[in-house]
């Protein structure tokens, strides 16, 4: 059964409301959005809007979770539900975040990047506990990564320190989005992603299935 099945009217606005505001957070930065622009996009009224939220940046704590929520879900518990190899978790995660960038391209002629690093960089200074809360999700993101430095270690029989290689892990990761954002290129993403599998050993294994790189 889907989870919006089982939710309240109410709780299915809100939802909308934070979904829209994400989007177009992701799209044009905070400041360059209202909350009267949000309202518009989410097709209600700007009441509406602060029914739900105290403020725009009561919003924004809302989207950084919401963001959170399904890159954790979409990159990660499911390339670990999907995979069990480390090399083949490590390209399902990359695989996908290439995708979607793609995707992204190819209807906006534009890469966005990183949503949470992006909300993260522009309101870290204005609202610490934003920050804060971007932190909590890269540590998930690093947790998941050490797992697959772990594994990938234990695969090929070395010691090199998990900690510190899933550390750098996450690093690359964040500058893939960063550079493909930079120079609207999502092929910037499989180019970190390759060296990603380098560094844990892998550096056959392919991050395009052979239909999707034709």
């Amino acid at each position: 059964m889907q989870i919006d099945v089982l939710m309240t009217k109410g709780e299915r606005t809100r939802a909308h409301i934070v979904a829209t505001a994400a989007s177009l957070f992701w799209q044009r930065n905070f400041h360059g959005v209202s909350v009267d622009k949000v309202a518009i996009a989410a097709k209600v009224n700007k009441a509406t809007v602060y029914r739900y939220f105290a403020d725009k940046d009561d919003l924004a704590f809302a989207v950084i979770r919401y963001n959170g929520e399904a890159s954790i879900e979409h990159l990660f518990k499911s390339s670990f539900a999907e995979y069990g190899a480390a090399q083949d978790r490590l390209a399902a995660i990359y695989r996908k975040a290439y995708c979607s960038h793609l995707q992204t391209f190819d209807q906006e002629n534009d890469v966005y990047g990183c949503p949470i690093v992006g909300l993260a960089l522009e309101l870290g200074q204005e609202l610490p506990a934003l920050r804060e809360e971007a932190q909590r999700i890269f540590d998930q993101v690093e947790t998941m990564l050490i797992e697959i430095a772990r594994d990938a270690n234990a695969s090929r029989k070395i010691t090199t320190n998990p900690a510190v290689l899933g550390r750098t892990l996450t690093q690359l990761l964040h500058g893939a989005f960063a550079s493909a954002r930079v120079a609207a290129d999502p092929q910037r993403i499989l180019d970190a992603g390759q060296a990603s599998l380098a560094l844990i050993g892998f550096p056959e294994t392919q991050i395009l299935q052979t239909e999707q790189a034709a």
